[in-house]
């Protein structure tokens, strides 16, 4: 992956309307939490408008998402690209998961990396109907983006050990209390709002079991 200076030299070149399409790009080798990172060090030191950076990069978030989603329904040859990638043990636990927790997986799974790849070609594949796609997906993306563009923001002049760690394979804990900071939130969200019958949080442990062995 791209060092540090080069990320935040890259994102600080980018127009808002960049930072859109930047999300957009298929197979970056940035990932996704390290963009937000940059976004927040960047906010930080003046470069952007809080409220404009958390609007393009949810905005650019749900671009891609939905694009994965219609490639997905199409079975392009890219998702089988991006299948191949990940591995089909993975994808298998995935599309169960969707299969019995539809809503709750798509929701949850946006905090989990590999899990977030494969989630919106899977949905679109499945044929899951796009207007349910659509719900879960932007009420995951509206806690997502802001979380790591704090984060980065807070971390500041610490965002270059933070982002070596994201990346890391050897940094698993680190991993999971970043995911875990969303899951608390998702949890509160899923409990009053969308799945107030069920503690539904629990589905996310197998999901981990499989994302967390990231080659």
């Amino acid at each position: 992956m791209p060092g540090f200076d080069f990320i935040i030299g890259y994102l600080g070149g980018l127009s808002y309307l960049g930072i859109f399409f930047v999300f957009i790009i298929p197979f970056l080798p940035i990932p996704e939490e390290v963009l937000l990172l940059g976004i927040g060090y960047l906010v930080d030191i003046g470069d952007l408008n809080i409220y404009a950076a958390i609007a393009v990069s949810i905005g650019g978030i749900m671009a891609a998402d939905n694009m994965w989603y219609w490639l997905g329904r199409s079975h392009s040859k890219i998702t089988a690209k991006l299948r191949n990638k990940i591995g089909e043990e993975r994808v298998a636990v995935y599309e169960k998961m969707l299969k019995n927790h539809t809503g709750k997986y798509i929701f949850l799974s946006r905090f989990i990396p590999w899990a977030r790849a494969i989630g919106p070609s899977l949905a679109g594949s499945m044929n899951l109907k796009h207007k349910h796609f659509w719900f879960f997906n932007i009420m995951a993306a509206l806690l997502y983006a802001p979380i790591f563009i704090f984060l980065g923001y807070f971390f500041n002049y610490n965002l270059e050990i933070v982002m070596n760690k994201i990346i890391s394979a050897r940094h698993i804990v680190f991993i999971l209390f970043i995911a875990l900071i969303g899951l608390a939130a998702a949890f509160f969200i899923n409990k009053k709002f969308l799945f107030p019958h069920r503690c539904s949080i629990f589905l996310i442990f197998p999901v981990m079991k499989f994302s967390m062995h990231i080659t």
